[in-house]
């Protein structure tokens, strides 16, 4: 996202309207906005994630703590932004929510806040949650995310460089749109558990039936069994199996051998 156009009225310390025009900075690299404490650096900061949001960009300051105490009376306090996204532009206005004179009469009344968002097609959509929910869609991020990556006030960049693994991965897997990739690998990871399940369910039970043989009169293999059963076939259950095969054979065998005696 590029801003190109920010105007600020009556909000935070600027008592009047105040445009900041990004396009005389051109259209590539960041903006660094510096000044003495106290200019009015980070009110741009909240400015812009307020038009966005409805949020101020810091965690202490809310929406309805915006409107300017300079401000005149009769000055409506309002953001409005224009940006550019994927070479489409956007236009958003909101305003907080704050005591105004009334239209007659004496006395205030309270303006409620509102938002409108207009897009590049010329839709215009108001209500404060669905311009919330169409900016997140747009812009593929939340205020928490946007506040991180996009424009870092004041040192916040050190949270994203702190944040712990996981939450990092949250970040980048919104901005890439990567969740897809996470959706198939939650999948397959499940997928597996669940073989692993019954692979786990059906090596149980056939070492359960194992257990149960024994092999008295096969000396080449009644030692091996032993063993085998000792230690439960754990990790042994194909072997257990390949040797009862083997026993088996081998009294087939002779069982054959018998009946031709008999028969001769």
């Amino acid at each position: 996202m590029r801003p190109l156009k920010l105007i600020m009225s009556a909000f935070g310390p600027y008592a009047g309207s105040t445009e900041v025009d990004f396009t005389s900075l051109g259209e590539r690299g960041l903006y660094l906005i510096t000044g003495d404490t106290g200019a009015g650096k980070t009110t741009i900061f909240d400015a812009i994630t307020f038009a966005l949001y409805g949020e101020a960009s810091g965690e202490i300051r809310e929406a309805s703590m915006l409107r300017s105490n300079y401000a005149d009376e009769k000055t409506p306090t309002f953001v409005e932004l224009s940006f550019v996204l994927g070479g489409k532009e956007y236009h958003v206005r909101r305003n907080p929510e704050y005591n105004r004179p009334k239209a007659r009469g004496e006395g205030f009344t309270l303006q409620k806040s509102d938002a409108e968002l207009t897009l590049p097609d010329g839709k215009i959509i108001t209500r404060q949650k669905d311009v919330n929910q169409q900016i997140v869609e747009i812009l593929g991020i939340d205020r928490s995310q946007f506040t991180r990556i996009a424009m870092i006030a004041q040192g916040d960049f050190q949270k994203l460089l702190l944040a712990g693994t996981a939450e990092r991965g949250e970040i980048f897997r919104q901005i890439f749109h990567t969740g897809i990739y996470q959706d198939i690998e939650n999948r397959l990871r499940e997928a597996v558990k669940g073989k692993w399940k019954e692979y786990d369910e059906m090596r149980r039970s056939i070492s359960q039936y194992l257990d149960g043989v024994s092999i008295s009169d096969d000396p080449e293999a009644e030692s091996e069994w032993k063993e085998l059963k000792k230690a439960k076939f754990e990790g042994k259950t194909i072997r257990g199996i390949e040797l009862l095969a083997e026993v088996i054979g081998r009294q087939e065998e002779k069982l054959a051998g018998l009946k031709d005696q008999i028969h001769g």
